[in-house]
């Protein structure tokens, strides 16, 4: 399972093990799901999979991937543009950078630097992670949407057509942005 909170809130439970990660930054949209799928719905690298949990509403937005490696998966060495903080939910497997190797098994929370070369890696069970990426380059934008994209006027899409578009800054101040 797993959610998005705006807001506060209170987690009770009985023998669950989970992750609490909080973005002072960002105000997400509410959202619950689960349980994970038992394969991703997207392709990733080196036979892995990943499926968007919670997704970037807008562009820059923080999301939350569920990712699937199978069993014997070793994945080319690489980098992220930022820090990733994930769990392990499922199965077993290996994180690997030039310098160390550690073992993963459900329960155990990693944290990867922005551009720390690492793989993961499987050998006799496959490997589900969930991680939280604190930017995106997907999402949507004020101007690019899909509401606004397959709105037509004489066939003609709203996003075309700047004079009936809501202003941005009259959006920004009716939700308390700056």
């Amino acid at each position: 399972m797993y959610f998005c909170l705006p807001g506060t809130g209170q987690l009770k439970g009985q023998g669950a093990i989970g992750l609490v990660i909080t973005c002072p930054t960002y105000r997400g949209m509410f959202s619950l799901g689960g349980p994970l799928e038992p394969a991703g719905r997207l392709a990733y690298i080196d036979g892995g999979t990943s499926s968007l949990l919670i997704p970037p509403v807008i562009v820059g937005d923080p999301c939350l991937n569920a990712m699937y490696f199978p069993v014997g998966v070793e994945q080319t060495l690489h980098t992220h543009p930022s820090d990733r903080l994930g769990l392990v939910v499922a199965g077993a497997g290996v994180v690997e950078t030039p310098e160390t190797t550690v073992r993963v098994a459900p329960g155990d929370v990693f944290w990867i630097s922005a551009g720390q070369l690492h793989c993961f890696c499987t050998a006799d069970s496959p490997l589900t992670i969930v991680v939280f990426h604190p930017d995106s380059e997907g999402g949507f934008n004020h101007r690019d949407n899909p509401m606004l994209r397959r709105t037509l006027v004489d066939g003609i899409s709203a996003a075309e057509l700047p004079e009936i578009q809501t202003p941005v800054e009259l959006l920004l101040s009716s939700l308390g942005s700056e």
